[in-house]
């Protein structure tokens, strides 16, 4: 089916000339970006954020595609005869939008593609008319465009900012201590926030499971807190930047019933504030 779409004679086709094609990456600690304009369309990229996988965008300026499910394959170049097109999955075309989003799982596939010399290509019928909408993101010169993205990401801080955001820090049972876990959380917190111009709080939640009396897992939840504190500003982080609250076992994400359910709730909530 895949063939037989990507070579169709009513297909309208959207894509940069061989001698035009340009890649372009641009980034920094948060995330990096892989784009080329797309001749008559539009602008195709693949984005990778920080501690995350990456995802593809296109971006039309004016959409002549039909809302619905898109076709997405991996289609060969006219100089490979006889290869196969490679089918993907579908991403969706939205009513009055002009930016398509594909999953990681896909962006991965497309970025495969584009390795081994096929052009990840989006298909579907038209607003007017019975005709097809080719979009062609063209692999020429992606080798070294492909090498400039691998060096951007290998700078990237190893959380986004949503995982840097609300971050979980557990702690075994009846103790304050912090894990190799832990800290190695906290470390991957701490570079974030290092990095990060506009932070302007640290609010830290402790909490404990229902093990014991409240005053003491209050106090547990406190001492808990704390330790969270004290390691990230022995790491050169502002005391004057935390808030720190203790709930002790009045705020449980799962049932104490089960030493699983226990582990959950002996933790502490980091929370970053922006201006």
């Amino acid at each position: 089916m895949f063939v037989g779409l990507s070579m169709s004679a009513q297909a309208m086709t959207f894509q940069t000339r061989m001698e035009d094609v340009q890649w372009q990456v641009e980034g920094d600690q948060f995330a990096c970006r892989l784009s080329q304009s797309v001749a008559g369309y539009g602008e195709a990229s693949f984005v990778r954020r920080a501690g995350e996988h990456p995802e593809f965008e296109l971006k039309a300026w004016d959409s002549p595609m039909r809302p619905g499910a898109a076709q997405v394959f991996n289609d060969p170049p006219p100089w490979r005869p006889g290869t196969a097109a490679q089918p993907i999955g579908q991403i969706q075309v939205g009513a009055g939008t002009y930016t398509m989003m594909a999953p990681y799982e896909q962006a991965g596939r497309m970025l495969a593609g584009l390795a081994s010399g096929l052009q990840p290509t989006i298909m579907r019928s038209s607003q007017v008319g019975g005709d097809q909408v080719r979009v062609v993101v063209s692999s020429v010169g992606y080798q070294q465009a492909r090498r400039d993205f691998q060096s951007c990401i290998s700078k990237l801080l190893p959380i986004s900012a949503a995982q840097a955001a609300q971050s979980i820090i557990s702690f075994g049972s009846g103790g304050s201590n912090l894990s190799a876990d832990a800290k190695a959380r906290l470390d991957a917190i701490l570079q974030y926030i290092k990095a990060d111009e506009s932070l302007s709080g640290i609010i830290l939640d402790g909490h404990s499971d229902n093990q014991g009396n409240r005053l003491d897992n209050r106090e547990l939840s406190r001492q808990r807190a704390l330790a969270v504190r004290d390691y990230l500003t022995a790491q050169g982080v502002d005391e004057n930047l935390f808030s720190m609250r203790f709930h002790g076992d009045s705020y449980p994400l799962a049932s104490n019933r089960t030493e699983e359910g226990r582990a959950t709730n002996r933790r502490v909530m980091l929370r970053l504030q922006h201006n």
